[in-house]
């Protein structure tokens, strides 16, 4: 004879809800968070917008560095490192007020000309003078350019070396090769790969090209930057299905140590709210272990960069 069903209790079910969510709150704020990849600006003529390629181009709304605070507080996220954005050009003014006015949150990374005869002085005064942690430069921009690891260039890794900065890279798959042999040259340089290497999902067969970002595992100076998917995919829609084997692959080759999440903007510029963000590293991409997506979404960055204490 099959049981009776047991009659349920009201309070205790309430109690049993109650408890869950306290665990799953818990867990939240046991998690570290960080943020690795955060572009911020604001809508003041105290910052003018510059943009190297497209001296026109003006953003149409800010998203300025207190939507950042608002959502690290709604989703409990420990720190960020805030890029200058490519609208600034070559002056990192804003990023250094966001670290003047919030230093126990960000670290900053800001943008220099590589062509600059005056590049190296120009990482030391954002590094000694302005606390920056490091630079970002955008090969993407110039396709055909050599500049990456010409001669020229050298003088400015030295400078990295010696002041413990890192670079992170908005690179193409065919100028992987360069960044490789800089690698290999300057050990010393911690280096992150900008949003999975950018694979081309418009090729027929993106993969030959894709596959040059794999040559920089060998170096363990160098991490890959799991982020951005909606750029990546050709649907544009969430949960990217497209972009699931490049995301399995890089994990598969340079493991979850070597990897790290970033969202790219801010509210209200959201080209993915930070609950999908959390989503899409937390359930969609399944093929984490439990232990290599802490270290994603945030241990791995500790290894990179000095959060405040």
């Amino acid at each position: 004879m099959n049981a009776l069903p047991v009659p349920s209790d009201p309070v205790l079910d309430r109690r049993l809800f109650l408890m869950r969510a306290a665990a799953s709150l818990a867990r939240l704020r046991d998690r570290l968070l960080i943020d690795t990849h955060l572009e911020v600006w604001t809508i003041d003529d105290r910052f003018p917008f510059r943009h190297p390629e497209r001296p026109q181009l003006r953003p149409r709304v800010a998203a300025p560095i207190e939507n950042q605070v608002a959502q690290m507080r709604d989703f409990q996220i420990n720190y960020a490192v805030l890029i200058n954005p490519r609208y600034y050009g070559w002056d990192n003014s804003y990023i250094s007020h966001c670290l003047k006015r919030y230093p126990r949150l960000f670290v900053g990374h800001g943008l220099i000309d590589p062509l600059d005869p005056r590049a190296p002085e120009r990482l030391r005064y954002w590094v000694q003078e302005q606390g920056f942690q490091g630079m970002r430069f955008s090969p993407q921009y110039h396709p055909d350019s050599t500049w990456l690891n010409a001669r020229t260039f050298y003088p400015v890794w030295h400078e990295a070396e010696r002041l413990g900065a890192v670079f992170n890279f908005y690179i193409l798959p065919h100028q992987m090769p360069m960044l490789a042999d800089m690698a290999g040259r300057f050990p010393g340089v911690k280096i992150v790969v900008d949003h999975l290497g950018k694979p081309d999902l418009r090729r027929r067969d993106p993969w030959p090209e894709f596959r040059k970002l794999f040559a920089l595992k060998r170096f363990p100076q160098v991490w890959v930057s799991a982020s951005e998917p909606y750029e990546l995919s050709l649907s544009r829609k969430f949960p990217y299905r497209d972009t699931y084997p490049f995301f399995k692959a890089v994990y598969e080759e340079f493991g979850g140590r070597k990897l790290i999440w970033g969202t790219g903007y801010p509210r209200p510029r959201w080209e993915l709210p930070m609950d999908k963000e959390l989503e899409f590293v937390e359930r969609v991409l399944d093929f984490y272990t439990p232990e290599d997506r802490a270290r994603i979404l945030g241990e791995n960055a500790r290894d990179i960069w000095r959060f405040p204490t």
